[in-house]
């Protein structure tokens, strides 16, 4: 049971709670946040919605080892979400290293094999870790499956050394 001082003065119905706890993470008044979070009761929905909103906290904070426990404990609960696989790569790219990172999207890319943004993330990954044919694969699926990802791929810092071969490709032209 959390401490009397890890607690609002005063509990209330949840959805209020709940919005006190959003209106803190617009205010970066993190930690008011978490306080209010800690209020909710523990059960669904209020338990996922908790670790998600922990989880954008840790992010802001680049509290990497933090929020990797999050995501990859969602990413174990809710595996049929891609979102949750891409959050516990991006977490443990930062914490860990980019090769573990990678590791988590090629599994998640066994379940979710028709998705561009697992397939996006792998070529980034893929570029930083100097394998720039795999890097081009991996983009050229993204692309099938969402035009959105020629735009991304130019602007996305990991893939400077690859920009030329993507402007050949024509990549680089307004998509509307």
């Amino acid at each position: 049971m959390s401490n009397v001082d890890d607690l609002p003065p005063h509990i209330l119905k949840p959805e209020i709670h709940w919005k006190r706890a959003k209106g803190y993470l617009e205010l970066e008044m993190y930690e008011f946040a978490q306080k209010e979070l800690r209020a909710l009761p523990a059960e669904e929905p209020w338990v996922k919605r908790s670790s998600v909103f922990n989880l954008s906290i840790y992010q802001e904070l680049e509290n990497w080892e933090e929020a990797q426990k999050i995501a990859r404990g969602l990413r174990y609960e809710f595996s049929e979400e891609v979102d949750w696989w891409i959050a516990d790569a991006y977490a443990t790219r930062r914490f860990e290293s980019i090769t573990e990172a990678r590791s988590i999207l090629l599994e998640g890319l066994a379940l979710h094999y028709d998705d561009g943004l697992i397939r996006f993330n792998l070529a980034c990954y893929a570029c930083v870790l100097k394998s720039p044919r795999e890097c081009i694969d991996f983009l050229k699926e993204a692309v099938k499956r969402d035009e959105k990802f020629k735009l991304m791929a130019i602007e996305d810092d990991d893939l400077i050394d690859v920009r030329e071969e993507l402007l050949k490709l024509g990549w680089g032209k307004a998509i509307v």
